[in-house]
């Protein structure tokens, strides 16, 4: 960093008012007006590392444009500010608000952001949180609450992220209780009115976390996801504009993001929030009081998989709705199983799956069955309390879930097939869908538009509060 020499009281001058704001543009500062030597040292800088010599002997006359190129450098040059991340574009449609200044969040809008980890890069998770603080207003963030799940003390980093923030918490578990219980120990430690749950390999994005709030004030029961852009493994400093779609699981529970058949059914420039079948489970906002109150989650369910499912349910079924907010953008590492970096025992996801299905599924239990047929005889242990939960909260049932909210989930119910399978032993006629596991063939446009038109005449008559569905793709 720049400091400023001792000066004598012969040697001090006022600055002029450009060269003042210049400092400011590049991130410095200094007192009373006292920085000439400061200003020195910066243009010998500027004049080696950044713009001509030629640029720097301009007259008074083309200060400005000095002032405007200084000003594009500070656009583009991440490191010039020492961001510590590369700083991602703007991928949020033109129609999304941009002033957040005066917005108003509502009395009970504090946030706590939730990050478990286990074995995470400290490159991946430095620019996760650089990039959370550069992007967010100080004041709506109450905590930070990083669970270390199992992590030796060289992947803990404890020191790093406190010294970023006296807001962090980094929670520490020395055996590995699995993600699922390391978000039932954040939240029970949780404080703030919001939950913010995210991953330590993100990059969030410019007025990320002020939609999201937004969202959940004007509708209390909503989970809000917002629109995840992509970030290939092999490069965490690329980011690519995430697709048009929404999360939702095909009958062997496995989580996919689709676009509808219906190809006008989303507009790429609305502001509007969309109604998702299914969350992805692991970046999402939801209000403290409405989380403790559906009792997320099973505390039967073991290491890793299925909460998302279970918050799906959960939150449809048990009077709320889960969204996908355009305007909300955050870069996300896809990896898939080779990059990860811990194992995820696939017998362990699908206990969870059964365990859920027992619960959820209702007559549909034979089709999540026809894919797993292992599950018929597996020991589940006791889903008693689960579904006790669920007639205590006055859940609806799947049907009502296909018929409402997924149109075709229910229509595939009809087409279920195993690829590569026995035609004999319910194997498909032909190749399986691109991306699908046990369809193949899709819902025609036609009858999908056709559902979703009865679904949307459904919830206009429905009581609900009229901010839920406003403006609303329902």
């Amino acid at each position: 960093a720049l400091k400023p020499h001792n000066p004598s009281s012969r040697s001090l001058a006022r600055c002029s008012h450009d060269k003042m704001a210049l400092l400011r543009i590049l991130g410095f500062s200094c007192g009373s007006g006292r920085c000439c030597c400061t200003i020195v040292v910066l243009q010998a800088l500027i004049a080696v590392v950044l713009l001509a010599p030629s640029v720097l002997t301009a007259s008074a006359h083309e200060e400005s444009g000095l002032m405007n190129a200084l000003m594009k450098v500070k656009k583009s040059s991440s490191y010039l500010r020492g961001l510590g991340f590369k700083k991602p574009p703007d991928t949020r449609p033109h129609s999304c608000r941009r002033n957040w200044r005066n917005a108003d969040f509502g009395p009970n809008s504090s946030v706590s952001i939730i990050i478990p980890y286990l074995h995470e890069s400290w490159e991946h998770f430095s620019k996760t949180m650089k990039a959370i603080l550069h992007f967010t207003p100080d004041n709506l963030i109450k905590e930070f609450l990083f669970i270390s799940d199992g992590n030796e003390p060289s992947f803990t980093y404890e020191a790093q992220l406190t010294a970023m923030s006296p807001k962090v918490r980094v929670i520490i578990n020395e055996q590995r209780l699995g993600l699922i219980k390391a978000k039932m120990k954040a939240v029970s430690m949780a404080t703030a009115d919001v939950l913010v749950f995210l991953e330590a390999h993100t990059i969030v994005n410019r007025d990320w976390l002020e939609p999201l709030l937004l969202r959940v004030k004007e509708s209390p029961h909503a989970l809000v996801q917002p629109t995840l852009d992509i970030i290939p493994q092999e490069n965490f400093d690329q980011y690519y504009r995430g697709a048009h779609g929404h999360w939702r699981f095909e009958w062997n529970m496995n989580l996919i993001f689709t676009s509808p058949p219906d190809g006008g059914e989303f507009d790429d420039e609305s502001d509007k929030p969309m109604p998702s079948p299914a969350t992805s489970g692991g970046i999402f906002a939801i209000r403290r009081d409405w989380w403790n109150r559906l009792g997320f989650y099973d505390p039967e369910m073991r290491e890793w998989g299925g909460d998302h499912v279970e918050a799906t349910m959960k939150v449809w079924r048990c009077g709320g709705h889960i969204d996908v907010h355009p305007c909300s953008r955050v870069g996300h590492l896809f990896r898939d199983p080779e990059h990860r970096p811990y194992n995820v025992d696939v017998p362990t996801v699908v206990h969870n799956y059964a365990r859920l299905a027992f619960v959820w599924w209702d007559d549909y239990l034979p089709k999540f069955q026809q894919l797993k047929p292992e599950t018929k005889h597996m020991q589940l242990g006791d889903v008693s309390p689960q579904k006790r939960l669920r007639e205590e909260l006055g859940c609806k049932d799947m049907g009502w879930y296909l018929r409402y909210v997924d149109p075709e989930m229910e229509w595939e119910a009809s087409h279920i097939c195993i690829p590569g399978g026995a035609r004999e032993h319910g194997g498909c006629e032909r190749a399986a869908v691109h991306g699908r596991s046990c369809i193949d063939r899709s819902m025609p446009a036609e009858e999908y538009q056709s559902r979703r038109a009865e679904i949307r005449e459904y919830w206009s008559t429905q009581a609900v509060d009229v901010n839920d569905f406003e403006g609303h793709e329902l």
